[in-house]
């Protein structure tokens, strides 16, 4: 399963997020059964695109940053996922970034072995929690920006096993 893409569209700087769309765009809104029918059918590097994106692309704020990481990490477990395909692209400073998130969410919401309801709110009644997830978002939000470009340049030294031109 590879994305199609125009000529043009090799060079551009979402062309990571190009190989993935359509799989993701594919399992919008269903159920995690399909989701995990789509993931099963990629190979390594568009199993890491995968989860990447299904997580970044929900990080537009500070507030969906701090709600995603807590869902992927307690919720769906697939934070493990997500760092193991940073992994795979080589991106160790990205694995520590997550590592450092993962932390934040488990140090604010587990108890002893059980999680507390993560809610959207937690950000604004605890200024301590607020200002770590502050300090990781902007380190994410630049930590993801040269992963990007990382992800993209394998991919062009590797087109025939992510993508197809028109």
């Amino acid at each position: 399963m590879k994305a199609r893409l125009r000529p043009e569209d090799i060079y551009s700087k979402q062309l990571s997020w190009l190989c993935i769309e359509p799989m993701l765009v594919s399992v919008r809104g269903r159920d995690m059964a399909a989701k995990t029918e789509i993931y099963r059918q990629l190979h390594e590097g568009q199993q890491a695109l995968f989860l990447f994106y299904s997580y970044h692309n929900h990080t537009k704020s500070l507030t969906e940053f701090y709600w995603f990481s807590a869902y992927n990490i307690i919720e769906i477990k697939s934070w493990n996922g997500i760092k193991n395909g940073m992994r795979f692209f080589h991106l160790d400073e990205m694995v520590n970034v997550l590592d450092q998130i993962e932390c934040l969410i488990t140090d604010h919401n587990r108890v002893d072995e059980t999680w507390r309801e993560v809610l959207a709110t937690d950000l604004e009644k605890d200024p301590i929690l607020l200002q770590r997830t502050e300090a990781l978002y902007a380190t994410y939000q630049t930590v993801a920006e040269k992963a990007i470009t990382h992800m993209n340049e394998m991919i062009l030294q590797n087109q025939e096993m992510y993508l197809e031109i028109d």
